[in-house]
């Protein structure tokens, strides 16, 4: 291994000078705190089967008390508390700089949420979040910028699907990606599975199809129903649970799905009542959001590039301590890391760039934005890219591409830190995975345990700084194995 201690063996110090600082403005602030209402609107109920689904929620009033973060500048950081210089040992336990960069990332995140929580995706709390990130960035000696995006998103605070007269049941919905928008009122038809010889002579025009799931593609489906003059498809599972399904191409009416049970209620309700009429309301909306570009103006420019990134939005009603304010934290001191050994004698070969995202709660729209921005030449530069999300609970854990889990295992080995391999053909839905459809390495750090995320659960008492402190040196210790990738 190169001299992995050398970014490390910084961190030690750096760690007292932050948590001092903070601890200094945490009471000097302390007087003149104010609790501050969380907003009410609830987040998403249900996601593809790949991402933790949100919690819907109450609303929560007084989650946080505002205060003021200082960020320290990369000169006064890179100070020890006497003042002296700190200079790098090679003979640093990791496990003992794990604990301390897991101290001082907790008065950094206890500041950041009490100031910037929620950060719902697409508000004014998450633009606050990310001129913060962007003005932290910058005190370090990064060229830091924001990189505006919008995105049409589909809101999930009412039901798809509801049913005209009272007393009538919510209906648990999903609409499937790449549906067809719209809001319309008509009677239900069931169609079976939509076969060609399930579609009435007469035609399903001005009507909403109820199909069962199986044996061809949703597409078919939906388009058969279409075609056959439909105004909405219902499509209801053949298992239990629901299911997020997908349309090759744009749909051309609103199309959602069922749990199997609620079909089969709707199914019993029909025989009741033939005609019976359901309204179905998929509608988006715009959202304006940004992502954080961060970069050192002083790095190798021809020997290609290392991402770092995670994303700093969160649902309603939450701290969102670790999902993802772990993340936020992690990636801002390891920003500062790199700036003072970019400053010191064997700066990295290679550059890095740090990437704050937005939207990631609603869509990984955030990650995906900047991969689609990216040009062939400037996605041939990249390196890997490490992105840190959910770290809060659990065990320390790594998936994502097999070339950099064998190295995240290799340097935690060597620097006796328990590192979980996550080994799953199944990506999951963070923004690791714009950069892996692109053919770019990538590797997910998080907490195996995702049961309080996205709910007003995720608090500061309930993250394990532990997680923290490991995916960081391993995360600075795989940095010193990397080579520089020649531009062509």
């Amino acid at each position: 291994m190169k001299s992995a201690r050398r970014l490390i063996g910084n961190v030690s110090w750096v760690a007292l000078a932050i948590a001092l600082i903070l601890a200094l403005v945490a009471c000097g602030d302390a007087a003149n705190d104010a609790p501050q209402s969380a907003q009410a609107s609830p987040p998403p109920s249900a996601a593809s089967e790949q991402v933790p689904t949100p919690t819907i929620a109450p609303s929560l009033t007084a989650i946080v008390a505002p205060s003021t973060i200082t960020t320290p500048t990369a000169t006064a950081a890179a100070q020890g508390t006497s003042g002296t210089s700190t200079g790098a040992t090679a003979t640093i336990d990791a496990n003992a700089d794990a604990e301390r960069l897991s101290e001082t990332a907790m008065p950094l995140l206890t500041q950041f949420v009490a100031d910037y929580s929620p950060r719902q995706s697409g508000t004014a709390g998450e633009l606050a979040a990310a001129e913060f990130i962007r003005a932290y960035m910058e005190d370090l000696g990064y060229e830091a910028k924001l990189q505006r995006l919008e995105v049409e998103h589909i809101p999930w605070d009412e039901p798809f699907v509801t049913l005209a007269g009272e007393g009538r049941p919510d209906f648990f919905s999903i609409p499937l990606a790449n549906t067809g928008y719209g809001d319309v009122t008509a009677p239900v038809v069931h169609v079976g599975r939509a076969f060609e010889e399930d579609i009435p002579d007469e035609g399903l025009e001005g009507v909403i199809a109820l199909v069962e799931r199986g044996e061809i593609t949703f597409e078919e489906k939906v388009n058969r129903v279409a075609d056959a003059g439909a105004v909405a498809a219902i499509i209801y599972n053949n298992e239990r649970q629901n299911f997020r399904g997908a349309l090759q191409s744009d749909g051309r009416i609103p199309a959602v799905s069922l749990p199997r049970e609620q079909g089969r209620e709707l199914l019993r309700l029909l025989d009741d009542e033939p005609g019976l009429q359901a309204r179905v309301k998929v509608e988006p909306v715009k959202l304006d959001s940004q992502n954080v570009i961060a970069e050192l103006d002083d790095q190798p420019a021809d020997c290609g590039v290392v991402v770092l990134g995670g994303h700093y939005d969160s649902v309603a009603n939450t701290q969102a301590a670790g999902d993802n304010g772990t993340g936020v934290v992690s990636l801002l001191l390891m920003a500062g890391e790199l700036a003072r050994a970019n400053d010191g004698e064997e700066p990295l070969p290679y550059a890095v760039r740090f990437l704050f995202f937005g939207v990631e709660e609603i869509g990984i729209y955030g990650s995906e934005h900047y991969v689609d921005a990216l040009n062939e030449a400037e996605k041939a530069e990249i390196i890997a890219m490490l992105n840190f999300d959910a770290m809060g609970q659990g065990d320390a854990s790594i998936q994502g591409s097999a070339q950099l889990a064998d190295i995240a295992t290799s340097v935690a080995t060597d620097a006796g830190i328990s590192l979980n391999r996550v080994q799953t053909t199944r990506g999951f839905g963070s923004d690791h995975a714009p950069f892996i459809n692109a053919g770019i390495p990538a590797l997910f750090f998080f907490g195996n345990d995702f049961s309080i995320i996205n709910s007003p659960d995720d608090v500061l008492e309930e993250v394990d700084p532990s997680i923290m402190g490991a995916h960081m040196v391993v995360a600075l210790e795989m940095l010193q194995e990397f080579e520089c990738k020649p531009q062509e």
